[in-house]
């Protein structure tokens, strides 16, 4: 693992540099600002709700915004892919990636996925004539620029494990990377001790002196599979059965924790997995076992479970991000053509 971890050091190192120094060309989209939305670890930082916070902040400053994203796991045969116009859905989650798909759900505003991020970009603006673009999960995109990059860190695992993958969960490496972001947002500050959030804000403030917010993800409701919103205190002194496809399922098992069930199982799929029909089979089994009360999984994983399927007291937990020290976006009117 450590050998193949310097490996990707190498290989990631010799591409920045190309970057940072013009042997690589970084291409722009004209008459538009890019906000890139991204993070340093792999998976697991809170980025599809942040980027929904973003969305909602720029537009009520006026912006016309749309997101662009790659959708990841997304198979469709058209790039790039209008997902939804900010009026009407066009594409099913298997043709966008769930995390695109539950954009287009949730905001009013256009969605577009593409492998190749500057060409969905410039889509963005001549066919929708926004200006200005949430650039969901695009840091490590070198080739498009952008006026913003903000970086978020999981504060219940803020370095990788001091490792680059295999070995550890960083895409870069952790210095060279945050020295090019603008801005810092800790993220599930919640689910660590203050003491904690405090040692995370010094190191970034005194290495890296870059703005820095902190945010938590809090539960706002639980909901059946219509979106009918159930009291949370249901969960409390029940046997529960959690499903999910995350990076890191722990930090959901915390969240409902938090609601004081009596009983937690869990179930883990790889990140973004696209459940199959014995994968249901697999929960249903598992539930009767354990003698659940409920069976919770995310507003990510729900998108893909197909309407007719029956599982009985199935739940989906709606998580929202919210800042508790806000300092996101500082100046953002003074942003110029670079």
């Amino acid at each position: 693992m450590k050998l193949l971890s310097y490996i990707y050091f190498v290989i990631t190192s010799i591409r920045n540099w190309l970057y940072d120094h013009g042997h690589l060309k970084i291409n722009k989209v004209s008459n538009v600002k890019i906000f890139c939305v991204g993070n340093i670890t792999v998976g697991g930082t809170g980025k599809t709700p942040a980027v929904q916070f973003f969305v909602k902040k720029l537009s009520k400053m006026g912006k016309k915004v749309a997101v662009v994203s790659r959708g990841y796991r997304g198979k469709r045969k058209e790039e790039p892919l209008v997902v939804s116009d900010g009026k009407k859905i066009w594409a099913t989650p298997k043709e966008s990636g769930d995390e695109s798909y539950l954009h287009a759900l949730n905001l009013k505003v256009p969605v577009i996925v593409g492998k190749n991020r500057y060409e969905a970009c410039k889509l963005a603006v001549e066919k929708f004539g926004v200006d200005t673009i949430v650039l969901d999960d695009g840091f490590q995109h070198r080739k498009l620029k952008r006026d913003r990059d903000v970086v978020l860190i999981d504060a219940t695992n803020p370095f990788g494990w001091g490792a680059l993958l295999p070995k550890g969960t960083l895409r870069e490496d952790f210095k060279k990377a945050a020295e090019r972001a603008d801005e810092f947002i800790i993220t599930k500050s919640d689910l660590i001790p203050e003491t904690d959030l405090e040692k995370i804000k010094r190191f970034l403030e005194v290495k890296f002196k870059k703005s820095i917010s902190v945010a938590k993800h809090g539960v706002t409701s639980l909901c059946d599979v219509d979106g009918n919103a159930k009291p949370l205190f249901w969960v409390a002194g029940k046997r529960v059965l959690l499903f999910s496809g995350l990076a890191n399922p722990l930090n959901f098992e915390k969240t409902v924790i938090s609601l004081n069930p009596e009983y937690i199982e869990r179930i883990d799929f790889i990140d973004h997995h696209n459940f199959k029909e014995k994968d249901f089979e697999t929960i249903k089994k598992r539930a009767e076992a354990m003698d659940a009360d409920f069976i919770i999984t995310t507003e990510k994983d729900l998108v893909k479970i197909p309407k007719n399927l029956m599982i009985e007291n199935l739940y989906v937990l709606k998580i929202e991000f919210s800042m508790i020290e806000d300092n996101s976006l500082e100046g953002i009117g003074e942003i110029n053509d670079k």
